[in-house]
């Protein structure tokens, strides 16, 4: 049981820092709406789900992309350095996990996106 603890206590302080990190170099610079600076996650989403890129506030897609990240990233620092000791495991692994993770938490997002979209379209909304 305190082995849990420490674990979780360390993921959370873990995530808090990688956080921090991100809103300072990437989320603070971003947070307004430039065609040619925007964030490869966005162009991943609009073409894959097939989003209309005007519908989507950009700024709260930004912080929740940064949640994101930030979960990725921790989830598998977490993983890789309690579960595993030899480090071309650590990386092979790592890619593995990161890979997953990025599929699976923007997968979700899409999705997202596209429920609230449809349920746009059917109330009149402009902004989602």
């Amino acid at each position: 049981m305190n082995e849990v603890l420490n674990i979780l206590l360390e993921y959370i302080i873990v995530y808090v820092l990688i956080f921090i990190l991100n809103y300072l170099f990437f989320v603070r610079r971003k947070t307004k709406y430039n065609k040619n600076k925007v964030p490869v996650e966005f162009y991943y989403l609009v073409n894959l789900y097939k989003l209309d890129q005007k519908k989507i506030n950009y700024k709260k897609f930004i912080y929740i992309t940064a949640f994101i990240n930030t979960f990725i990233v921790a989830s598998t620092y977490i993983v890789i350095y309690r579960l595993l000791d030899s480090w071309i495991w650590q990386l092979v692994f790592g890619i593995i996990i990161i890979i997953l993770l990025i599929v699976i938490c923007y997968g979700l997002l899409g999705r997202y996106y596209q429920r609230i979209m449809n349920k746009g379209k059917k109330r009149g909304k402009k902004n989602v």
